[in-house]
C-alpha cells in the first residue's frame, strides 16, 4: 500500500507538460516526449500523471461542489467568497464559473491520448505491461469524457494526440450529440475491458482500474443517458451545435433503459463483488450488524463491495471538516433538514407514513443503543443508516463519548465561532470512530467512486422503467434494505410508486457520496429539490441540549436553481477561443 500511496502522491505534482488552452499543445512537447517514452521509469511516471486528473471527491469544500450544492448538505461557512455558497445563491456563470473542470479534464484526455500514441516507443516495457498500460490510459480517457459529460452535457470528443498546428475551428472539434458522446465512452470502456484484469490480487496495485471498474462506468453512463434530462427532453429542442445537429435527442427511447439495466446486471453477474457485511471474528455477535456493516463499508479499505476507488485522497481533511469543534474539528459539513427527513424509521416506514412511530417533538425518557437519554424524539427509532450518517444535537461522539452541543451557546454552537453548523447537524458518515482529530491521527482509506450498492440501485431503477413489475426490481432494492436492517418493500407497488421508492432509497443509501447532485438533475426534478428554502434547526437559539427553542425548523438559506443550472456553464474564455464551441442554454 505504501508504494501505491507514494506513487499517487508523486503523480499529483508531476506534469510532463502544461496547457494554457484545453486543446493546445506546447511547442517544446516534441522535445521532451521523445525522452519520456524512451525509458520505463519516465513512461510509467507519465501514466501516473494521467491518473492524477482523477478528481479527489473527498475534497468537498473547494475541490468539488457536488455535496454542498445538493439538497443533502451545506458547506457551512457563510462567507461571501466561498464558491459553493455563491453557487447556491445563483452568483456564478461563464465569466465567474466556479468548479470548472472543463480545462483540466481535457488536459487529462490529451495526456491519455499522447500516452496511447507514444507508449509503443518504450522498448523497456514487457508486452504484458504494454497491453495493460494502454488499457488503463484508454479507461482514463473514457472516464474523463464521462466526467465532462455529466457536468456540461454534450462535449467535444478527443481520441488523438493533438499536434501543434491543429485547427480547432474544424467541425470535428464542435460539441457532439449527447448520444454520440455516450457511444464513444461506452466503446472506449468496452475496448479497455478486454485487457484490464478482472481482479487485482497485489495490494500495492489497489486503485488501478479493473474490468469491473470499466463495466461500472459504462453502466453509470448508460443510466444517465436513459434518464429524463437526456432521453427525449424537448426543452432542449433548440440546443444544436455549429453543424445544426440536435445535441439532446428529442425522441424518447425505452431501449436506453434496457441497455442500462443490462449493463448493470452484467456487473452483478460477475459475482466477484458483494454487499459488505461486518465481520468480527473476536466479536461474532457483531457480524452482519446493520449499523456496523454500513459504517465499516466506508472505513475498511478495499473491501468486497468496492469496484473502483481513489487511493490517495483528502479523507483526513474530510473527517476534520465534518467533526465538531469540541474535538478540534471544523464544523464544516452540515446535513440539511430535508436529508434528515429522508431517512426511514427503524420499522422501514417513511416518517410521514401511517404507523411509522415518528414523533416531531419532546424528549426521550430512556437511552437506546444509538441515543442517550433526553434526546429530541425526532432522532429516536430511526434506521441504522441515520445514526451512521448524521451527527445531531445530544448525540454521543464515538471517539470520547461526549455529547454534541450544536445549540447556540454550546461547545459546537454558533456563539463559539464562525465555524459552526448552519443547520444544527453535521455529516457523520465516513468519519472513523477511531480518528483522533485533536492529535491529527486518522485512519487512511480509499475514497469510493463506485460500489456494488450503487449498481443494485442502478439496475433496479433502469429495470423499473423498462420492465415494471419484474421481480428483480424489488429483489435488489430489498438486498440494500436488508443490509440496512429494514424490512422488504411493500408488495404490489405500481411503477410510479416503485420509482419513488427507488429514488428515496438512493437518497439514503448513497448519501454524501456525490450522487444526489447528478440524480436530481438527470431526473429533471432539481427545480423542486435544489431551489427555494433550505431548513435546519434553530442554531440562533438554545442554552442546553434540552432547550426546546433549538429544535424549531428554521430556514438557513434560500437557494436559487433555474432551468439553465441543469448544465454547467462552459467558461467564457474557452468559448472565446473556439468559434464552434456553443455555450449551454441559458448561459
Amino acid at each position: 500500500m505504501q508504494t501505491v500511496r507514494s506513487t499517487l502522491i508523486l503523480m499529483v505534482f508531476i506534469h510532463c507538460f502544461s496547457c494554457n488552452n484545453f486543446l493546445e499543445k506546447q511547442p517544446d512537447d516534441a522535445l521532451t516526449l521523445d525522452t519520456v517514452f524512451a525509458r520505463r521509469a519516465e513512461t510509467e511516471r507519465y501514466l501516473m500523471n494521467v491518473f492524477s486528473y482523477l478528481p479527489d471527491e473527498a475534497n468537498i469544500w473547494n475541490g468539488t461542489p457536488w455535496l454542498g450544492s445538493s439538497d443533502e448538505a451545506d458547506i457551512t461557512w457563510e462567507r461571501d467568497s466561498y464558491a459553493t455558497y455563491q453557487i447556491n445563491l445563483g452568483n456564478f456563470g461563464p465569466l465567474n464559473s466556479q468548479f470548472n473542470f472543463w480545462k483540466s479534464y481535457y488536459q487529462g484526455i490529451r495526456s491519455a491520448s499522447v500516452f496511447l500514441e507514444r507508449v509503443d516507443e518504450c522498448k523497456e516495457l514487457t508486452p504484458k505491461e504494454l497491453i495493460q498500460y494502454k488499457a488503463e490510459a484508454r479507461f482514463l480517457r473514457a472516464v474523463f469524457h464521462f466526467f465532462l459529460l455529466r457536468q456540461y452535457g454534450p462535449i467535444i470528443l478527443i481520441d488523438e494526440a493533438l499536434g501543434v498546428d491543429v485547427d480547432f475551428n474544424q467541425s470535428k472539434y464542435t460539441r457532439q450529440p449527447y448520444d454520440l458522446c455516450i457511444n464513444f465512452i461506452v466503446t472506449e470502456l468496452q475496448q479497455s475491458m478486454k485487457d484490464l484484469p478482472l481482479i487485482i490480487d497485489d495490494p500495492k496495485w489497489y486503485g488501478r482500474p479493473t474490468k469491473g471498474a470499466a463495466m461500472a462506468f459504462k453502466a453509470r453512463a448508460l443510466l444517465y443517458a436513459a434518464s429524463p434530462l437526456y432521453n427525449g427532453n424537448t426543452t432542449y429542442s433548440n440546443f444544436k451545435n455549429s453543424e445544426e445537429e440536435e445535441l439532446i435527442s428529442q425522441k424518447f427511447s425505452i431501449e436506453k433503459w434496457k441497455k442500462a439495466a443490462d449493463a448493470n446486471k452484467d456487473i452483478i453477474d460477475l459475482d466477484i463483488y458483494h454487499l459488505y457485511k461486518n465481520q468480527n471474528f473476536k466479536k461474532p455477535e457483531e457480524n452482519n450488524d446493520p449499523f456496523l456493516s454500513y459504517k465499516n463499508l466506508f472505513l475498511e479499505p478495499w473491501n468486497q463491495e468496492i469496484i473502483f476507488a481513489r487511493a490517495q485522497n483528502s479523507s483526513n481533511s474530510f473527517e476534520q471538516h465534518c467533526s465538531p469543534r469540541s474535538v478540534n474539528g471544523w464544523n464544516g459539513c452540515s446535513v440539511t433538514q430535508q436529508q434528515v427527513d429522508a431517512y426511514f424509521m427503524s420499522n422501514g416506514k417513511m416518517i410521514d407514513e401511517p404507523e411509522s412511530g415518528y414523533m416531531e417533538e419532546g424528549f426521550s425518557t430512556k437511552a437506546t443503543r444509538f441515543t442517550p437519554e433526553k434526546v429530541w424524539n425526532m432522532y429516536i427509532n430511526r434506521e441504522p443508516r441515520f445514526y451512521v450518517s448524521v451527527a445531531f444535537n445530544g448525540m454521543e461522539w464515538p471517539f470520547d463519548n461526549h455529547q454534541l452541543e450544536l445549540y447556540s451557546s454550546g461547545l459546537d454552537g454558533k456563539q463559539g465561532s464562525h465555524d459552526h453548523s448552519r443547520t444544527g447537524y453535521l455529516i457523520h458518515k465516513m468519519v472513523s470512530p477511531n480518528s483522533d482529530i485533536q492529535n491529527a491521527r486518522y485512519s487512511s482509506r480509499p475514497w469510493i467512486f463506485i460500489r456494488l450498492g450503487e449498481i443494485y440501485l442502478n439496475y433496479a431503477e433502469a429495470l423499473n422503467e423498462y420492465d415494471p413489475g419484474n421481480p428483480d426490481i424489488a429483489l435488489y432494492v430489498n438486498k440494500i434494505r436488508e443490509r440496512a436492517g429494514l424490512p422488504d418493500l411493500p408488495e404490489g407497488l405500481s411503477q410510479d410508486e416503485m420509482r419513488k421508492r427507488i429514488r428515496r432509497e438512493r437518497r439514503v443509501e448513497l448519501a454524501f457520496e456525490g450522487h444526489r447532485f447528478f440524480d436530481t438533475r438527470r431526473w429533471k426534478i432539481a427545480e423542486k429539490t435544489d431551489g427555494g428554502p433550505f431548513w435546519g434547526m434553530n442554531t440562533d437559539s438554545g442554552d442546553s441540549i434540552t432547550d426546546v427553542s433549538f429544535y424549531e425548523r428554521t430556514i438557513f438559506e434560500n437557494r436559487v436553481f433555474e432551468s439553465k443550472n441543469y448544465l454547467w456553464p462552459i467558461p467564457q474564455s474557452e468559448i472565446n477561443k473556439h468559434s464552434l464551441l456553443i455555450q449551454n442554454p441559458g448561459w
